[in-house]
């Protein structure tokens, strides 16, 4: 009877077998996932391989585009007088308006030397060059040069020289610039002779340059107009005198900085 009972008991502890294979299938299959997912990432990261991911093309440019910087060289037809264009009266001002409206902004350096130019010594003591030497971004995109009625009687080498000495050493200033130069202006059509002698020296020295001028006394620039655009001075402009002379510079800036985006 003994006998009898322990054999009853015995058959009915389940066999533990099948249920250590099933185990071990569990854990075989969650190793096989592990090694897979390991597998598809890169070392210690998380972050998929390069070479799983398909290279998207980027883009030249990521940041917000340049402003253009213009740099403007003058004496006080840039600057302002007690006649007008102080502030925002001022034409490089008012250029930089006409920029901003129309959703092209640049930045615009005025480098004024009054009573200044290619050979004369203002009231900063400085011609062109020197001035250009010392204030003149090497980052300009543009470069403008007014003037100068200052100069007064040279003889044409010294002009010419002169001249030619100052736009080659602006390439060497700002060598990503385009340069321009507008002549000497005068207020009326009666232009004396050396402001045209100097005038002729300073084109040929830019053709040489190869440097774009503009011939200000050939396109009579404040002649035939009103009084009210020169002051009581009878040399500098008015307010409206700078107007005159925004509405004039302007389109030769636009055009040059919508150049440089081609």
């Amino acid at each position: 009877m003994p006998t009898r009972h322990a054999n009853h008991r015995s058959s009915r502890i389940p066999s533990r077998g099948p249920r250590i294979l099933g185990l071990l299938a569990l854990v075989l299959a969650a190793a096989l996932l592990s090694f897979y997912a390991l597998s598809q990432t890169g070392p210690a990261t998380g972050v998929t391989p390069r070479s799983a991911v398909p290279e998207t093309p980027r883009s030249a440019d990521t940041g917000p585009a340049a402003v253009p910087r213009i740099e403007i060289l003058g004496d006080s037809y840039v600057g302002s007088s007690d006649e007008g264009g102080k502030g925002l009266a001022n034409w490089t001002s008012l250029v930089g308006t006409r920029f901003h409206e129309g959703n092209k902004p640049v930045e615009i350096n005025p480098v004024a030397q009054p009573g200044s130019g290619y050979l004369a010594r203002g009231v900063t003591g400085l011609v062109f060059s020197e001035a250009a030497a010392e204030r003149l971004s090497p980052e300009a995109d543009v470069v403008l040069v007014f003037g100068s009625r200052n100069d007064g009687r040279q003889s044409d080498t010294a002009m010419y020289e002169a001249a030619r000495t100052l736009y080659s050493d602006l390439r060497a200033l700002a060598p990503k610039a385009e340069i321009i130069v507008i002549g000497p202006v005068w207020v009326d059509a009666n232009v004396p002779d050396f402001i045209s002698a100097n005038n002729e020296a300073m084109a040929r020295a830019a053709a040489e340059e190869k440097v774009s001028y503009v011939d200000a006394v050939a396109e009579g620039w404040f002649t035939g107009t009103d009084g009210s655009l020169i002051g009581i001075d009878g040399v500098h402009p008015t307010d409206a005198g700078h107007a005159y002379l925004a509405e004039k510079i302007y389109p030769l800036l636009a055009g040059t900085v919508a150049d440089l985006a081609r």
